[in-house]
């Protein structure tokens, strides 16, 4: 068997291993989810429909939080399979060395991690973000709509669009329409970004204002102007996103300006890391799933290297969600939070690399 056509093969029995894992845990959180979010139908406009477009809506991200696991428990599943039925011994009789073995595995863990990263930066958290305003409007009864277009919400005759919520809280893209008695248009004002001093207060920037009186149209320009918004403090809340929504570029750039405003960022900062991780904790996963193939648990079943890699895995959850919560409590850096059982892992993989492997 020729280098290339042994590659292929691992591939191919890699996907073999990872898609019945994909599917198993996104179908058991998925159902977990949805049932919370049936608990809530017949609160506001919140229906079953609803429920279940959250549900879906929030998928992508619900598999780049499961990627770790997904990762180790797909990689022995696929190795455990070889391992059992000789296939990896075979391997090597035949001159092919573990770390060629762990080469292959590792170009396929690599798009694994590479499909994670672009998902994080770029599909959940356009989807997330909507997803949750969506529950938060319905769940509230509040009488904001979203459309495709941005958030809409009416003051009288003043109709009110906020196209974006950059960074989770601060409105940009604002226009402002107003009607006379008649339906009549007699103003109209575009607002680039708001600064949200208070949910009754905003300063609008970067102002074009249009006046309309019959055929006559004037325009002026305002650098800013204060501006009473409709929104109460409680619907202000609602569309307030968690800082989990963002992207991981935008949760740099909010925590820089928060930092220039000596604002608390600890929040955004342990977000920012957790997404910086999660492709390097997914890559790692597949690094820790390699020994189960190859070491003591050689010769045991599927099950259970299955059941040792899931212990492993909510260990490793467990140990960093229990870490995040002091972290939170002591006021420490959000980056040794985070990376602190990062490293702890590495240092096992490593040893247990050096065990087997040398």
């Amino acid at each position: 068997m020729t280098i290339p056509i042994l590659y292929r093969y691992l591939w191919g029995s890699l996907l073999r291993g990872y898609l019945p894992v994909l599917a198993i845990l996104l179908a058991v959180f998925s159902l977990f989810v949805f049932v919370e979010q049936v608990e809530e139908v017949g609160n506001g406009r919140y229906t079953f429909w609803a429920a279940g477009e959250f549900v879906l809506l929030t998928l992508p991200e619900r598999f780049v939080v499961l990627s770790p696991f997904i990762a180790l428990l797909g990689s022995i599943m696929a190795l455990g399979g070889l391992a059992n039925g000789r296939e990896l011994l075979a391997m090597q009789a035949g001159g092919i060395s573990h770390y060629q073995i762990a080469w292959a595995v590792m170009q396929v863990g690599l798009i694994f991690v590479v499909i994670v990263a672009c998902l994080e930066e770029y599909v959940t958290p356009t989807l997330d973000q909507y997803a949750h305003i969506s529950r938060s409007l319905a769940l509230s009864n509040s009488q904001v709509y979203q459309g495709k277009q941005g958030l809409w919400f009416r003051e009288d005759n003043r109709f009110i669009r906020i196209k974006t919520l950059k960074y989770g809280e601060i409105p940009q893209d604002i226009d402002i329409f107003e009607f006379n008695h008649q339906g009549e248009m007699v103003a109209y004002m575009y607002a680039k970004e708001a600064d949200v001093q208070n949910p009754q207060k905003w300063v609008l920037g970067n102002i074009q204002k249009k006046t309309i009186d019959g055929p006559r149209v004037s325009e002026e320009t305002i650098s800013s102007l204060v501006w009473d918004s409709p929104l109460n403090r409680e619907e202000m809340r609602l569309l307030t996103l968690p800082a989990s929504s963002l992207a991981p570029s935008d949760l740099f750039r909010y925590i820089e300006i928060l930092e220039r405003k000596n604002q608390n960022v600890l929040r955004y900062e342990l977000a920012f890391w957790e997404k910086i991780f999660m492709p390097l904790k997914t890559g790692l996963m597949i690094l820790v799933a390699l020994p189960f193939a190859f070491g003591p648990l050689r010769s045991a079943t599927t099950g259970k290297r299955m059941m040792l890699g899931g212990l492993v895995g909510i260990g490793y959850y467990l140990t960093t969600e229990i870490l995040e919560h002091v972290g939170i409590l002591l006021g420490a850096s959000a980056f040794l939070t985070i990376t602190i059982p990062f490293l702890g892992i590495v240092l096992a993989t490593v040893i247990l690399w050096w065990m087997y492997f040398s």
